[in-house]
């Protein structure tokens, strides 16, 4: 890999070795590129003329990379298991949403350039219609949305002064990467989730952090429970059968004890 990076640095008039470094960083840090976002431009257009070598790069180091020029941006995304995504289930459920906005507003034709255009209010209104729970707060939802900003998965506007809390959104196409159609069904159980499902759920730690990959998990786990039940069920049935011997190997003892007994008064009757 460096010496590929070398002599792609070499033959390139424009770039250093240290410019293909800082594209890379940026790329796993963001998660996605765009070719519209001013902090990721020059590292769009590095990355996507050089697609084969950063395709191989990541490749190397367990990522899939996304190259679609036709909605002008790029991406890596784990492979295989590293795949799942550890959400709590609010920031599941809304990213949920997101993806069934965007395909609404694909249906409905109103995507431009591969960008769905929403508000908070919408999204909220989504989210309340669809799983029937309690709407995030303004704090959480700002924590939950500079999150999946953070990743490239959606844009903040200004608010308008008329509705300052109504907060225009914009959902990259990446959002089709990060929940795919196995992704849906799972958060769609999310959404009818039960307290109690809930708290199955939960890592060990105790927080509600969910891998959505995970959902089917809550069956593995009582899988588990029973594991240890059967075992725990062996081995009472083990210290049973031990003081059972026992009881038994001393009973045998006493009654031939008292037959030597027995004995030795018949022989001194004798």
């Amino acid at each position: 890999m460096l010496g590929d990076l070398q002599k792609l640095a070499a033959r390139s008039d424009k770039h250093q070795p240290d410019d293909f470094v800082r594209a890379a960083n940026l790329l796993l840090t963001s998660q996605f590129l765009y070719a519209d976002r001013a902090g990721h431009r020059d590292s769009y257009f590095l990355i996507a003329s050089h697609v084969d070598y950063f395709r191989n790069l990541f490749e190397a180091i367990g990522w899939s990379f996304i190259y679609q020029p036709d909605e002008a941006y790029l991406g890596v995304v784990p492979q295989g298991e590293q795949r799942q995504m550890r959400l709590k289930l609010d920031e599941s459920l809304l990213l949920l949403c997101l993806r069934q906005q965007y395909e609404q507003k694909l249906e409905a034709f109103e995507v431009e350039d591969g960008k769905a255009y929403s508000s908070t209010d919408e999204l909220l209104t989504t989210y309340e219609n669809l799983t029937g729970k309690e709407i995030p707060n303004e704090t959480r939802l700002k924590e939950i949305m500079s999150l999946f900003t953070r990743h490239g998965i959606m844009e903040r506007g200004k608010p308008n002064e008329a509705e300052p809390k109504n907060q225009p959104i914009r959902i990259n196409p990446a959002i089709r990467q990060v929940v795919v159609e196995d992704y849906i069904r799972q958060l769609e159980a999310l959404a009818e989730t039960t307290p109690e499902e809930k708290a199955e759920l939960e890592n060990p730690e105790g927080n509600d952090d969910i891998a959505l990959d995970e959902v089917p998990v809550a069956e593995a786990e009582q899988g588990d429970d029973t594991a240890e039940s059967t075992e725990s069920t062996e081995s009472t049935e083990s210290t049973e059968s031990t003081e059972s011997t026992e009881s038994t190997e001393s009973t045998e003892s006493t009654e031939a004890e008292t037959d030597n007994g027995q004995e030795l008064n018949t022989d001194e009757t004798a």
